[in-house]
């Protein structure tokens, strides 16, 4: 009977031995990991749209209707000044009228000296008692005739002179000729009058976008347009000036889409950009930033280590050298980063490189901690 406890000593080894080993062959290797904690940002959440600095305002070039086009004196993309002239119009018709009234108003007031030198002697004659009150009454009246003349052609002068005036059309304010829409031996033929009674619409010559108002233009993916309105603070940055920010301020958006070969769906919109005068000139390319939502002092993770499962969200963290999966909550999300609302503490270690491998209570090793 003493041999018994003996065999159970030597069981009770036997158990504890083949346990470790077990152990030993089975045992679990660490991950190795880095890891950081969540950092305290500003986060925005943001629309960027490219686009290009066009003028704020552009001035359509009119002629009068019913004339021909004889000279061109600009092409698209030149820059011209207040009066300078664009384009010529026909004046041959009106050339002979003008000397044609020039000519009839000398001769009326020749008529009108010789009728008044007429009036004056039958005056005197009417003194002595040699003319009759009627031959007085007819010179006077005569007198009036060559006067009504004489405004007439005067008026009709400078009537002619006015078209011939509108026969050289000038450009109405300095800036850059963004179309050409008239060409020579063109006829600026009459248009429809808008309605009853209104004078034909005035023909077009060319489109100048005025210089000194200049604006950016986004096109803006059909996508992010229900999150851009009008009074939106932006900011835009132009390729010309890579290392300056300008900030703006949503002014118009289009209500149609703009044409695009691509079939892609864009819209028009327009900022009003805070910069020096001069210092933007129309055709330079950049981008628009529409800042829709902002939060100061958030609790940040970047995009890359949140876990997706299912409709939730959850991080590995670091908890007694093992890897815990814990949910969290999140909320404004901006470029490359996330606002954590539940779920995270400043002081957290959450887990970056090697969470690949990861499962819920593994083993880790740290290798790195971030900063």
């Amino acid at each position: 009977m003493r041999h018994v406890p003996k065999l159970a000593l030597l069981l009770v080894v036997s158990v504890v031995l083949v346990g470790g080993a077990y152990q030993y062959l089975h045992r679990e290797e660490a991950e190795k990991v880095t890891v950081f904690k969540p950092s305290t940002l500003t986060i925005e959440k943001a629309v960027v749209a490219t686009g290009s600095v066009d003028a704020s305002r552009l001035v359509l070039v009119t002629a009068e209707v019913g004339s021909r086009i004889t000279a061109i004196h600009f092409k698209e993309q030149q820059p011209v000044n207040k009066g300078q002239l664009l384009a010529s119009l026909d004046d041959s018709d009106l050339r002979p009228q003008l000397e044609q009234h020039r000519a009839n108003l000398t001769l009326a007031r020749s008529s009108l000296a010789s009728a008044q030198v007429n009036l004056d002697r039958i005056r005197r004659l009417y003194e002595k008692g040699f003319a009759a009150r009627q031959e007085v009454e007819n010179a006077e009246r005569q007198v009036e005739v060559y006067r009504t003349q004489i405004e007439d052609r005067k008026a009709a002068i400078a009537m002619v002179e006015a078209k011939l005036a509108r026969t050289s059309v000038y450009s109405p304010v300095t800036g850059i000729v963004k179309r050409k829409l008239a060409d020579v031996g063109g006829v600026t033929a009459d248009g429809p009058a808008l309605r009853p009674g209104q004078p034909p619409q005035s023909v077009q010559i060319a489109e100048v976008a005025e210089l000194g108002s200049v604006e950016f233009h986004a096109d803006v993916d059909q996508s992010d347009i229900a999150q851009v309105r009008v009074g939106l603070p932006a900011t835009v940055q132009i390729d010309a000036f890579p290392d300056k920010t300008f900030e703006a301020l949503t002014r118009e958006i289009a209500v149609a889409s703009t044409p695009d070969p691509t079939g892609r769906v864009r819209y028009e919109v327009k900022l009003a950009v805070h910069a020096a005068p001069g210092t933007l000139k129309v055709g330079m390319s950049g981008s628009a930033k529409f800042v829709i939502a902002k939060k100061t002092d958030a609790l940040a993770l970047p995009v890359s280590v949140i876990v997706q499962q299912g409709e939730e969200e959850a991080v590995y963290v670091l908890e007694d050298q093992r890897a815990v999966l814990r949910r969290i909550k999140t909320g404004l999300q901006g470029d490359d980063v996330v606002e954590v609302v539940l779920g995270l503490s400043p002081g957290d270690l959450v887990i970056d490189q090697g969470r690949a491998k990861l499962r819920n209570g593994r083993r880790v090793e740290i290798m790195d901690v971030k900063r």
